[in-house]
């Protein structure tokens, strides 16, 4: 990034909104980062000069959101200058620049670039976008207006999934340096950071500098250095996972948690769908994974609606997340995606059947999440304490303390670990249900530089 630093007395204030995924989160951290550096002000409670949505383009759902959060924002701030980025502004640029009160529309590829864009139109002065780009251009980047920290490791994706867009709007398959990964793994731990979310279009794809698969060697490399903040995998495809993985899911410093997309239980489907695994397989991989990491928290994605999905082939994708015990379900309606293979197939499924099996994977996930948090009544987890007072467990467990324990917080950090028992749980009608939890006795995270002073 060049450098080009706006004068002192000058201080314009920069605001964004993120949507999509922890990928688009990473790298709305990144941006801010940057325009620190060069001397924006990111106060929230100033009309902003320059306002950075961030989009995503997962779905048809996600466009229309893009759509309406960008007419918000300008109808809420008419002199602010809008500038909408990210992976709907790499896939429908022309979309987005007919929405009057757009001021810019920057696509992933030149993301990076985004800060000395701000830069210089703040002067005044043009700035000639480059073609070549660094994906990994953000260094040294801290949660913004959060606790727990993203880290990407690898972009794009070389797979070719009948329904997804993202490779328009991710290109292929590229990783981060090993070198670069540590030496930010290191930085994020001595800056004193909890968890580390590792972040990737495809994580499992990871190569190394001679291009061959590296993920777990890197792995292995990143808990070598793991003496006290923890990693986080944010999302894996079902090939991925295996024993090897399996093995280093045992370290203290590993998340008990895996999110790996199903999206469906069919292997009618899934081959329609171009997925690379079949139900067999995924039933063996998961099994692995629950016999050598008990109590592994587990979620999926599931796409309901898909063309050619009957009954049967619904029921299937019920079968296979209840067998396993799937504990977080994200389940999205099917939506056509311009220039994918399943394009040319239409959306023969009637809106009201996808509503409907919405309905029942969302109950499903409901009770086995409720199932999963009762079966974990009375162990003892490390949870993060966030900046809203809520504590999130290693293995994804959401909640707050107990009201004899709530008097500790005033004394606490957000950021901070805490050994904590898990010792109840309310169930939501609308959603997944929140746990309590008594701070353990005896608590070594209690003692020390932990405390406020």
């Amino acid at each position: 990034m060049a450098e080009v630093f706006l004068p002192a007395q000058e201080k314009p204030v920069v605001a964004f909104h993120t949507l999509g995924c922890r990928l688009n989160f990473f790298e709305t951290d990144g941006l801010a980062t940057q325009v620190k550096k060069l001397g924006f002000d990111l106060s929230g409670d100033k009309n902003p000069d320059y306002f950075i949505i961030n989009s995503c383009t997962v779905t048809n759902k996600a466009d229309s959101k893009n759509r309406s959060i960008i007419r918000q924002t300008i109808k809420k701030y008419p002199r602010t200058k809008v500038v909408v980025t990210g992976c709907y502004a790499e896939t429908d640029r022309e979309a987005l620049e007919n929405i009057p009160g757009v001021y810019k529309v920057i696509g992933n590829s030149q993301k990076s670039q985004l800060s000395e864009f701000l830069a210089l139109d703040w002067k005044g002065e043009n700035h000639p976008f480059q073609q070549e780009y660094d994906r990994f251009a953000y260094v040294d980047v801290l949660p913004e207006g959060h606790t727990r920290s993203y880290l990407k490791i690898q972009d794009g994706c070389n797979r070719k999934c009948a329904y997804c867009k993202i490779p328009q709007a991710r290109g292929v398959g590229v990783s981060r340096n090993p070198i670069e990964v540590l030496d930010q793994i290191k930085f994020l731990q001595d800056q004193g950071i909890g968890e580390i979310q590792l972040t990737g279009v495809n994580l499992g794809w990871y190569r190394d500098t001679e291009g061959n698969k590296g993920f777990i060697s890197l792995l292995e490399s990143i808990l070598r250095v793991l003496d006290y903040s923890r990693i986080r995998l944010s999302s894996i495809e079902p090939p991925d996972v295996g024993t090897d993985l399996a093995d280093l899911m045992q370290s203290d410093r590993f998340c008990k948690f895996l999110h790996v997309p199903l999206q469906s239980g069919s292997r009618k489907i899934l081959r329609l769908m171009q997925r690379t695994y079949h139900p067999e397989a995924f039933r063996m991989r998961i099994a692995q994974v629950q016999s050598k990491v008990p109590g592994i928290f587990l979620g999926t994605d599931a796409i309901v609606g898909f063309p050619g999905e009957g009954e049967e082939e619904f029921q299937e994708t019920i079968d296979i997340l209840r067998d396993l015990a799937f504990a977080k379900i994200h389940a999205f309606p099917y939506s056509v995606r311009r220039k994918t293979k399943a394009e040319d197939w239409g959306d023969p499924i009637k809106g009201d059947t996808k509503k409907e099996r919405i309905l029942r994977l969302n109950q499903l996930s409901r009770d086995l999440h409720s199932r999963y948090v009762q079966s974990q009544m009375g162990k003892i987890e490390e949870g993060i304490l966030e900046s809203d007072g809520t504590l999130v467990t290693g293995n994804y467990i959401k909640g707050r303390l107990e009201e004899d324990s709530i008097q500790i917080l005033s004394q606490l950090k957000a950021g901070q670990f805490l050994e904590v028992v898990i010792t109840g749980y309310k169930v939501s009608e609308a959603k997944e249900g929140q746990a309590s939890f008594r701070i353990k006795e005896k608590n070594s995270y209690l003692e020390g530089p932990f405390l406020k002073k």
